[in-house]
């Protein structure tokens, strides 16, 4: 009997040690919710606010009139400090091997494109061509990526005049070590960038992209309807004379008014040079516009005898 009774109060010990431990206990933690995946991006649409976003800083340099830079002011610029510059020949190399600025390396768009993710990032690259167009082509590309870039206006012949000392020896270009950024969608868009300025590189080595006025209207006249004249200079600029049926889109409304060019056509750029037409490039090749420029700006395509509307 006694057995019995000393078994069951330890039975119901236990079972009351048991109910106050539970009691006394905290509730579960729910379980803790997996981290969040980054929030998607489209690749095509960061590449474009990438390239518009530099497109506004190189417009900057336009309108503070440092973009083309004088050769003259290049020069002064230089001067002194030269191991802040990185000087880059665009030409081909039988031109640089014949005479360059002293201490340029030679990188054509093709292989600064190649580049674009190597260069010194603790230099202020200078770069030259033989007319303007391809550094200006680089120029978006090259602050996409966060450099400091400047263009010599006029490109070669204008460094000779300015008086820069001119040398033969071959300069070697030793790139950096490639930086991916941390943040995917700032590595997505500057890929995109990448990819977008060697097609157009790509194009302009084979001559399909800048050309003289009288090859745009040998062009234009053989298929009329697949191509529209965009003048990018000033509205008074445009309203004092223009290419005939051309639209008038100036640089600093470009991004406003795109939605006004037609895809379905390749756009025919000018302005006064052929410089600012090319810095406008790489934005419209990442809008996915098909596009030619005429060499010289507008002034050639006088000289070609373009048909022109005056006041």
């Amino acid at each position: 009997m006694f057995k019995k009774r000393f078994n069951y109060l330890i039975t119901l010990l236990v079972i009351i040690a048991f109910v106050a431990a539970g009691c006394g206990s905290q509730a579960p933690k729910a379980p803790e919710k997996p981290a969040s995946a980054p929030a998607a991006f489209d690749n095509q649409v960061v590449t474009k606010e990438a390239a518009w976003d530099a497109y506004k800083k190189v417009l900057a340099e336009v309108q503070g009139k440092t973009f083309p830079l004088d050769a003259a002011k290049a020069k002064e610029l230089i001067q002194g400090n030269e191991s802040k510059y990185l000087i880059i020949d665009m030409r081909a190399a039988e031109d640089y091997a014949k005479g360059h600025i002293k201490g340029a390396v030679n990188l054509t768009g093709l292989q600064l494109a190649e580049n674009l993710d190597k260069l010194p990032t603790d230099k202020t690259l200078l770069l030259y061509c033989y007319t303007g167009q391809n550094s200006g082509l680089a120029m978006v590309p090259l602050k996409a990526f966060g450099y400091k870039a400047l263009s010599i206006s006029k490109g070669f012949p204008m460094a000779e005049k300015a008086g820069f000392e001119i040398d033969t020896a071959a300069v070697s270009f030793k790139p950096a070590e490639a930086k991916p950024p941390a943040d995917p969608k700032v590595a997505a868009a500057q890929a995109g960038i990448k990819e977008n300025y060697a097609a157009i590189a790509k194009q302009a080595g084979a001559k399909t992209l800048i050309l003289k006025g009288t090859e745009v209207k040998t062009l234009v006249d053989s298929a009329p309807d697949k191509y529209v004249y965009v003048d990018l200079r000033a509205a008074e600029d445009y309203n004092k004379a223009h290419v005939k049926g051309a639209v008038n889109v100036p640089l600093a409304v470009l991004q406003d008014k795109i939605g006004s060019l037609p895809k379905d056509k390749t756009l025919v750029l000018y302005c006064y040079s052929g410089q600012t037409a090319a810095m406008a490039t790489a934005p419209l090749k990442a809008e996915g516009f098909k596009m030619v420029s005429i060499s010289t700006g507008f002034p050639q395509a006088e000289e070609a005898q373009l048909p022109l509307e005056k006041k």
